[in-house]
């Protein structure tokens, strides 16, 4: 299940907490409970914040609102309190980072370390962080997917002085992330510090929206209307396994690893394709190319769940001698797959069916079930595979229902 995050009009710890919140209410949880019972296991007062309901641009959305109490003057102390807090270790974990880029990013955007850490001393904050990562674990997704966010334009007033958009603290989160731009002096601020640090921690890759089907949308309102755009933020559940309209065929959302190399012997080659498939890829191939200047290379290929994706790429670069690797979002589309166990001459033989539509376009017996048929019957594997498959599509053929009504079947 993939979490999208559209960020068309910025993001912000309160646009996150209420787009969050609405998901989770439209796919059946209660999100204002998780929020709250997440605050009072953080022992920070639940009452100072609230969830209403709201329109920007037209649009009704869920709002987010805390008071402008005090938080905490520095980040040990902040990090002290959600350590000791109740949460789940995965929360806890989220809400430290987040806070630790936000104190970096803005010792590092004014050059002291040691200065006064303006983002982290309001309650706003601290509740924002325990919230966003609090919903997000009680959806669970597989990944999160996030636009690059918009980041407005014109000038801001903080606690250093009036600061150009984005402000100086993130523009230094988002180093390393893409964003959709700015510039747009009549918008004000879009993306917070609060805001991108989530974004950066919560979010596995940037991107447009994924291809599946959509099955629940949140939609959180920031906390002004701007001019020429609806100021919300969606957060969209979406079966990224399901059917595409029109084709039969199941999809698979996956990453490409793709390198091409010409200094590396063929046993070292062999050696880090093993390692990828042990680490979990979906398959690991290799294909002779010629490079440039005539010279004979072989590109190596993974094809792997995006969140395996890193720790691949990682493995590739360790037991290759590759200096890049490109990498790239493709759909597998797969046939319906059922598993028959069929006998030859009393020997058990299981037989992988492809289906579209319901009809089978291929049988395949499994090898080592018809090299063991084969060596006790003194038959060729070749031709106990071919026995089975006979047998397999002849059952088939018999049953008066779908493939699940075989003897078998899977």
């Amino acid at each position: 299940m993939i979490l999208y995050l559209h960020c068309a009009a910025g993001v912000s710890g309160d646009m996150l907490a209420a787009a969050l919140c609405d998901l989770c209410c439209a796919a059946g949880l209660e999100g204002e409970r998780i929020a709250a019972e997440a605050l009072t296991a953080t022992g920070v007062d639940e009452t100072a914040a609230r969830f209403s309901i709201a329109r920007r641009g037209g649009l009704a959305a869920r709002s987010f609102l805390v008071e402008d109490r005090p938080g905490y003057a520095t980040l040990s102390e902040l990090e002290a309190a959600v350590e000791r807090s109740a949460l789940p270790a995965v929360v806890r974990s989220r809400v430290t980072e987040a806070a630790r880029r936000m104190a970096a990013a803005e010792a590092s955007a004014h050059g002291d370390e040691h200065a006064e850490l303006h983002e982290l001393a309001g309650l706003d904050t601290i509740v924002d962080l325990v919230v966003v990562s609090s919903l997000v674990a009680a959806l669970a997704p597989d990944v999160v997917i996030a636009s690059p966010p918009a980041l407005g334009g014109g000038w801001i007033h903080g606690a250093h002085g009036r600061l150009p958009v984005p402000a100086p603290a993130v523009v230094a989160i988002l180093q390393g992330i893409p964003s959709a731009g700015g510039d747009e002096p009549q918008v004000g601020e879009l993306t917070t510090p609060t805001g991108a640090a989530l974004l950066a921690v919560i979010a596995d890759r940037y991107g447009p929206w994924p291809a599946g089907t959509m099955l629940h949308v949140g939609v959180g309102a920031g906390s002004r209307e701007t001019p020429g755009r609806a100021n919300v933020l969606r957060a969209v559940l979406i079966d990224a396994g399901a059917r595409v309209a029109g084709d039969p065929a199941a999809v698979d959302h996956l990453v490409m690893l793709e390198t091409s190399i010409d200094d590396l012997t063929a046993e070292y080659l062999a050696d880090a394709a093993d390692r990828l498939r042990a680490a979990g890829a979906r398959d690991v191939w290799l294909t002779p190319v010629l490079m440039k200047k005539g010279r004979a290379a072989v590109t190596l290929h993974v094809l792997a769940d995006d969140a395996d994706a890193e720790r691949l790429l990682d493995l590739m670069f360790e037991h290759t001698s590759t200096f890049g690797v490109r990498r790239t979002h493709v759909d597998r589309l797969r046939l319906d797959e059922r598993q028959e166990t069929v006998t030859v001459d009393g020997r058990p033989v299981r037989v992988r069916l492809g289906l579209r539509r319901g009809r089978v376009l291929t049988a395949s017996p499994e090898f080592e079930d018809c090299r063991r048929a084969g060596e006790a019957l003194g038959l060729a594997p070749r031709a106990v595979f071919e026995r089975a498959q006979t047998a397999a599509r002849a059952a088939l053929d018999a049953a008066a229902g779908p493939p699940e009504g075989l003897a078998g079947a899977q």
